[in-house]
């Protein structure tokens, strides 16, 4: 019996700006593949889930050469579609903000959204690199590039990223958001207020109204205020280092880990900054976006609620320690968000495809650590696998 003729794969043709973003970059042939099973073998990918068995059927399927993308071009990817699904949800917008990750390629490096574009119009030419240790930004992330404009409150950054290890925070987000500024301007006299403890008088506390935002825990966000520290500060930004370890601090014990978020002195995620916004952290730029936009949801609730309560005196019952949640489902959300700025991405690359152009190969102060190594691990892996995933998809198409 003949051996059957292997499958050629399809010729891809895949720039820089591929990953998780937008399925107009890819040529005719890639297309027509389905973007949502993609991105969502990927994410399995980056839990180690069926990786072996995808990768066996690939072979039997002949597809043994796949393009590969660096890690560094996955990181940077993921901070613009953030960016911009920040700005489409309304939580970011013509003000200051940024959103980071550590570098894949070194323990002492973070990649950061700078130069002078706004959240909705970022590209991968506007993401730094940036040293954790003092918060000099030392190259653009991608090759070709001149170093991004840094952005003035990167010590929120550099100071969180001291403090806790890549398992507790790998990424964060900074944002005037508008939304969560009213709970910014009381001092947080219920730090140690348990949900179940709530009273009348704790609603200008920031709390966790729904199954979204129940990362934060039982208690009250913590309020940070560089006037704590100097009465007489001329701006409320967190622009140099002091603030910066100050405002770390309120995110918990140095070195907490997630799971305790419902202890009253545990890790809290989200931390409002007086008169300014919020920082949101998390373990991927998915989550912390996720987060971030969840958060907002909830204040517009606890907004709503405050003013049925004031009508009978009624206390609003916010989620209990029991529900709280140290991970979050933000798959869906995720995908329905890309599918949402997708097209004014397109529109962005076609108009100036120079930035969104280098490879990121590059490696920062630190690169070829084994903590690097183990952080660029997965997504060598997810990127294998969003190929592959891809590959099966139009396969699929075709035989229809």
């Amino acid at each position: 019996m003949a051996t059957p003729t292997p499958l050629s794969p399809p010729v891809f043709s895949i720039p820089c700006h591929w990953t998780l973003l937008s399925s107009a970059q890819f040529n005719v042939t890639l297309r027509a593949m389905h973007l949502g099973y993609t991105i969502t073998f990927l994410f399995l990918a980056s839990f180690d889930v069926a990786s072996q068995s995808v990768y066996a059927s690939a072979l039997r399927l002949g597809f043994q050469s796949l393009p590969k993308l660096t890690p560094r071009q996955l990181a940077v990817n993921q901070l613009v579609n953030a960016s911009r699904i920040l700005a489409s949800q309304g939580v970011a917008d013509d003000c200051a903000g940024h959103i980071s990750i550590r570098d894949p390629l070194s323990p002492d490096t973070f990649l950061i959204t700078g130069g002078s574009r706004t959240p909705t119009k970022m590209t991968p030419a506007d993401v730094a690199v940036a040293r954790i240790n003092d918060s000099q930004v030392i190259s653009a992330a991608l090759d070709d590039h001149e170093p991004p404009i840094r952005p003035a409150e990167i010590f929120i950054h550099s100071s969180i990223y001291q403090r806790f290890p890549n398992t507790t925070v790998n990424s964060i987000a900074y944002y005037q958001a508008e939304q969560l500024l009213p709970w910014s301007l009381f001092a947080s006299d219920s730090a140690g207020v348990n949900t179940s403890q709530v009273t009348a008088d704790d609603l200008t506390g920031f709390f966790a109204t729904t199954a979204g935002a129940s990362f934060m825990g039982p208690h009250p966000a913590p309020v940070f205020s560089v006037f704590d520290d100097d009465p007489d500060a001329t701006t409320i930004a967190v622009d140099d280092a002091a603030k910066g370890f100050s405002l770390a601090t309120l995110f918990g014990p140095a070195d907490a880990a997630v799971a305790s978020v419902n202890e009253t002195d545990g890790f809290r995620p989200l931390v409002l900054m007086r008169n300014d916004g919020a920082t949101v952290v998390g373990t991927t730029v998915p989550e912390v976006t996720f987060r971030f936009v969840q958060a907002v949801k909830s204040a517009r609730i606890q907004h709503c609620a405050s003013i049925l309560s004031a009508q009978n005196g009624s206390v609003p019952r916010f989620v209990p320690a029991q529900a709280t949640k140290t991970s979050d489902e933000y798959l869906r959300s995720w995908l329905l968000w890309i599918s949402q700025v997708e097209n004014a991405m397109a529109a962005d690359v076609a108009r100036s495809p120079e930035l969104w152009a280098g490879s990121g190969n590059a490696a920062a102060t630190g690169a070829g650590s084994e903590n690097a190594a183990s952080m660029k691990a997965p997504l060598s892996k997810g990127l294998a696998l969003f190929v592959i995933c891809s590959t099966f998809s139009l396969t699929s198409l075709l035989s229809l």
